[in-house]
């Protein structure tokens, strides 16, 4: 399919209870919790938690997540406090659920933060009891700076790719900056190169928005249509996967990102597929592009999350002169 063809196309927390079991014991419930059989008013319980979380139309994952962790909380429940009802569980118990998760299953705090936002939900809005969040507060957790590639590192990554359809793909997470979630719903009619952007549908805060539509990526966008999607249609997926009228997975995106990485020699880098929308933003900042911009390119909801680019700016040698050497 020639080019022109293809533009047709496209247009501070309180300590748990005092009185700890230590480890052992933990671990000894622990080992039994697959043989738990769940009881009918808690299965009816996740039912009713799926049936708000849905019906409040929240992302599928966010459902899912939650769901599960309610799972894990009612095992958690119906083995060590020995079949107490949910619906009765006491501050402190839920305290030492918290210990559980941080001392036994060793999850880090961000993650045991959304065990606890579920645990607000299922009291809010299941169990119609009140939450404190005095009782259960949410943890403190360190903040890491990203790992980010120098543009001649994502650039290697992406010239080591050999198939059209997969260096299309990571052409297009850096230099439009979208989230691979975002990737993966495209339909060919969301490209305009007209307007040398990309519309974004499904994003993550629920809003439309416009994205850049880089040149470069342009062209390998058209040489991965012309030799491989030479029948696509407007109302198709840009990056169909492997059934039928369905889009690519974000894991197989991730695997050709993990593999270009290994590829190149970066493996050590800590570098993820998210990296290569950091390295989007960042890069920008490093060229003098100003915050403002930047948090409307990357759809960031607030300026808080664009913010990182400053600190990681100059870390990577931005022109900022100490005043001790002024």
């Amino acid at each position: 399919m020639s080019l022109s063809v293809f533009h047709v196309f496209f247009k501070v927390c309180r300590s748990p209870p005092g009185q700890f079991l230590h480890d052992s014991f933990w671990k000894l419930h622990l080992l039994i919790f697959k043989e738990v059989m769940m009881k009918p008013e808690n299965e009816a319980l996740v039912s009713k938690q799926k049936e708000i979380l849905s019906f409040r139309d929240l992302a599928e994952g966010t459902v899912s997540t939650y769901i599960s962790y309610l799972i894990q909380f009612i095992e958690w429940v119906e083995s060590v406090l020995c079949g107490k009802a949910v619906q009765d569980v006491s501050w402190a118990d839920l305290r030492s659920y918290v210990d559980f998760l941080h001392t036994v299953r060793k999850i880090g705090n961000r993650t045991i933060n959304v065990h606890i936002a579920q645990l607000h939900h299922l009291f809010h809005y299941v169990l119609k009891r009140e939450w404190d969040k005095y009782e259960v507060p949410f943890l403190r957790y360190d903040t890491a700076l990203p790992n980010v590639p120098t543009m001649e590192e994502i650039n290697a990554i992406i010239d080591s790719i050999t198939n059209i359809k997969h260096k299309a793909e990571i052409a297009l997470l850096y230099s439009s900056g979208i989230r691979v979630s975002e990737l993966c719903r495209l339909r060919c009619g969301d490209i305009y190169v007209s307007k040398k952007c990309i519309f974004i549908a499904k994003a993550k805060n629920r809003s439309e928005r416009y994205a850049i539509l880089s040149e470069k990526a342009l062209l390998i966008l058209s040489d991965y249509i012309r030799q491989a999607y030479p029948g696509a249609t407007q109302e198709d997926w840009l990056f169909p996967g492997q059934t039928s009228g369905s889009y690519i997975d974000d894991q197989s995106v991730r695997n050709v990102f993990n593999k270009a990485v290994r590829c190149v020699g970066l493996a050590d880098r800590g570098f993820v597929l998210h990296s290569c929308r950091h390295a989007f933003g960042l890069h920008l900042y490093e060229a003098g592009t100003d915050l403002m911009t930047i948090k409307e390119a990357l759809g960031h909801k607030s300026l808080s999350s664009t913010e990182v680019y400053l600190s990681l700016g100059i870390g990577n040698g931005r022109s900022v002169k100490s005043p001790y050497d002024f």
